[in-house]
């Protein structure tokens, strides 16, 4: 969690709350209960610093992405 301790931590926090909001919005996730033999995949925060052509820092961006997970067509989803 470098970014979340680095001094523009403030900037990574943003980004991820704006990632979260659009994720609700666009309602991307449904929350469901698993089954006991069914073992949820983990998530991690990616951050990158998009800059422009000069090298100047435009946005810091955040996406949550699923960990070490293949999907199977008609077991995770359908």
């Amino acid at each position: 969690m470098q970014a979340i301790n680095h001094c523009s931590s403030k900037l990574w926090y943003d980004a991820m709350k704006d990632k979260w909001e659009s994720i609700s919005n666009n309602k991307v996730w449904d929350f469901v209960e698993l089954h006991n033999e069914i073992k949820p995949i983990g998530c991690k925060w990616v951050f990158k610093t998009k800059k422009d052509s000069l090298g100047n820092i435009e946005r810091h961006k955040a996406q949550l992405v699923a960990k070490g997970f293949a999907q199977r067509e008609g077991v995770d989803y359908r």
